[in-house]
């Protein structure tokens, strides 16, 4: 798969996982476990497009 087909998916992926995060803040009911999976991708995402770009 070539490169920028990977950075446009992890980016896409980064600010999903970005807006699924505020969107879980703002409910008056929080799962931990959906912020921490979030979480998880969100910085999975940005280790990889780090390690595309650099």
């Amino acid at each position: 798969m070539p490169d920028t087909l990977k950075l446009i998916i992890f980016i896409l992926a980064g600010i999903s996982a970005f807006f699924a995060l505020i969107r879980e803040f703002k409910k008056p009911q929080k799962s931990v476990f959906l912020i921490f999976f979030e979480f998880l991708v969100l910085i999975g995402a940005t280790w990889l497009i780090t390690r595309i770009l650099v």
